[in-house]
């Protein structure tokens, strides 16, 4: 879909059938960044990673992009369009308003999950790889959630525009006890 370079390190976008190819590399990359600090994760969480990726697959507007140093995964980052039926916005600690809410299938990309190897951190891969999955991902806007311990990860998406639309409360099994969702209203344009 796309190809940017520079500084040796390359990123490309790709569909499902070409992410199911790499599911096992890219699941190897998540262990090895969210296991780090500030995420610290562990088996389950990676287990979590793994079967909702191939789930993601299959979904309409699903995009991975990958950045390569020297033909190795240094980075990556992925997600799909929100389903009409959605339940992202169920939950909200303070409710926002339908219009703000509803879904048609192709409004909204979620970001997922975006990871670099901690020692390649700084470097400007992870901004290629958000710009890169969400340039002409096709929606008018884009949503994410962060963990609200993760002051610097919160911090690196409101520098790059993503505002905070409120807090989720998590879901038994979930990861976090709550969640704050960011939107992005502005997606990046142009040529990578």
């Amino acid at each position: 879909m796309g190809v940017l370079t520079g500084d040796e390190v390359v990123v490309a976008v790709l569909g499902g059938e070409e992410a199911g190819a790499i599911a096992g590399d890219v699941g190897l990359l998540y262990r090895a960044s969210f296991g780090a600090a500030p995420n610290s994760e562990g088996p389950e969480q990676f287990d979590h990673q793994r079967a909702s990726f191939d789930e993601l697959r299959g979904r309409r507007g699903f995009r991975l992009s990958v950045a390569r140093l020297a033909g190795g995964l240094v980075g990556f980052a992925y997600g799909a369009f929100l389903l009409p039926e959605t339940r992202w916005w169920n939950g909200m600690c303070e409710p926002l308003p339908e219009e703000m809410t509803a879904e048609t299938g192709d409004r909204t990309f979620s970001l997922v999950d975006m990871g670099v190897l901690p020692e390649h951190r700084r470097r400007g891969i992870g901004r290629a790889l958000h710009d890169a999955v969400l340039r002409g991902c096709g929606a008018e806007r884009a949503t994410l959630a962060v963990e609200p311990r993760l002051e610097s990860n919160q911090w690196l998406y409101q520098s790059w525009g993503w505002r905070c639309a409120g807090r989720l409360a998590g879901a038994p099994g979930d990861i976090a006890d709550a969640y704050d969702i960011y939107v992005l209203d502005v997606l990046p344009t142009g040529n990578p």
